[in-house]
C-alpha cells in the first residue's frame, strides 16, 4: 500500500500552498517517506524488472513498494536511515556492488555531491532516475552530461509533485 501517495493526495485536496512548502506538511512527509512521491504508474513500470539495485535508498520506502510488486531489490545507502521500510544495506554502491549489468534506481540523488555521476560512470545497463531535470534540485551537471552522452531515454513518467518541484521518472538505457 502506497501511504505516501494517499497522504500527498489528501494534501492536494486541502489545496494549501503553505502545506506544500518545506516548512509545512511537505517536510513531514519527505522525512517519513521519501523526497519523491511514487505513483502507481511508475511502480507498475518498475515491477517489470526482475531485480534492481537502489542506490541512496535512505529509509527504503521506494524499495519496499517495488518489492511488494515482486521485484528483487537490493537497497543500499552509505548511511541508511535508523528506521527503514525494508532492509537497507550499509555500503558504497560503487565499491561494494557490481552494478555494471544491473538496473540502478536513484530517487532524488543529491545535487551537492557526485553520487549519481559516479553511478553512471560505472556503466549500469539501465539508469532509473527519479528527480528533476538539469538545473533542478537533484543530481549534478556531470551526471546529466554523462547520461546525455552514453544513455538513451526510453521512458518518462510524470510523478505527483509539490508546488515548485518538478519530479519525473526517467528510464535510460546504455547505448555503448
Amino acid at each position: 500500500m502506497n501511504e505516501y501517495l494517499e497522504k500527498f493526495n489528501e494534501l492536494q485536496e486541502e489545496n494549501t500552498f503553505r502545506g506544500q512548502q518545506w516548512f509545512g506538511k511537505r517536510r513531514e512527509l519527505v522525512e517519513e517517506y521519501s523526497w519523491a512521491v511514487p505513483s502507481e504508474e511508475v511502480l507498475l513500470y518498475l515491477s517489470e524488472f526482475e531485480s534492481l539495485i537502489e542506490a541512496g535508498a535512505g529509509n527504503g520506502y521506494w524499495a519496499h513498494l517495488i518489492e511488494e510488486r515482486g521485484v528483487d531489490v537490493q537497497a543500499v545507502d552509505i548511511e541508511p536511515a535508523y528506521e527503514t521500510y525494508t532492509r537497507v544495506e550499509s555500503g558504497n554502491i560503487l565499491s561494494d556492488y557490481d552494478i555494471r549489468d544491473n538496473p540502478v534506481l536513484m530517487v532524488w540523488p543529491p545535487c551537492d555531491n557526485d553520487m549519481a555521476y559516479d553511478v553512471v560512470r560505472s556503466k549500469p545497463s539501465h539508469v532509473l532516475y527519479v528527480g528533476e531535470r538539469r538545473g533542478g534540485c537533484t543530481a549534478t551537471d556531470s551526471f546529466f552530461d554523462e547520461i546525455e552522452k552514453y544513455y538513451g531515454l526510453v521512458a518518462k513518467v510524470d510523478l505527483p509533485s509539490y508546488v515548485g518541484v518538478h519530479d519525473n521518472f526517467y528510464h535510460y538505457v546504455r547505448k555503448v
